[in-house]
């Protein structure tokens, strides 16, 4: 990754090939709740291993759009767990820096 100055000058950032891998630490699917990133995007993982990208995609955005669909017919206003909004904007209530500034007290 590379940083460029307003001056133009581009300098590495982060070599990435140079950092280690460090693997994942997740809860076992079945302890995860449906709309979880790890459960939503299983599909598409392994699909990126086979090379298959499109295929899994489509299918998670359908999904989406289908459910989108039926709470719109239902008149279900779509609730967040995780973000709330700020004008047009979402933003994560747990943050890094938040949760970081708690582990210090």
């Amino acid at each position: 990754m590379y940083a460029k100055y307003s001056t133009g000058e581009n300098v590495v950032f982060i070599d990435t090939k140079k950092l280690p891998i460090i693997k994942k630490k997740l809860r076992k699917l079945e302890d995860q709740n449906e709309y979880e990133t790890h459960c939503l995007w299983k599909g598409v993982t392994l699909n990126l291993k086979i090379r298959d990208i499109g295929a899994s995609l489509h299918r998670l955005e359908e999904r989406q759009r289908a459910e989108a669909q039926e709470r719109k017919g239902k008149e279900i206003q779509w609730e967040t767990r995780l973000f709330h909004e700020d004008g047009e904007c979402k933003v994560y209530d747990e943050p890094l820096l938040k949760r970081l500034g708690a582990a210090k007290h």
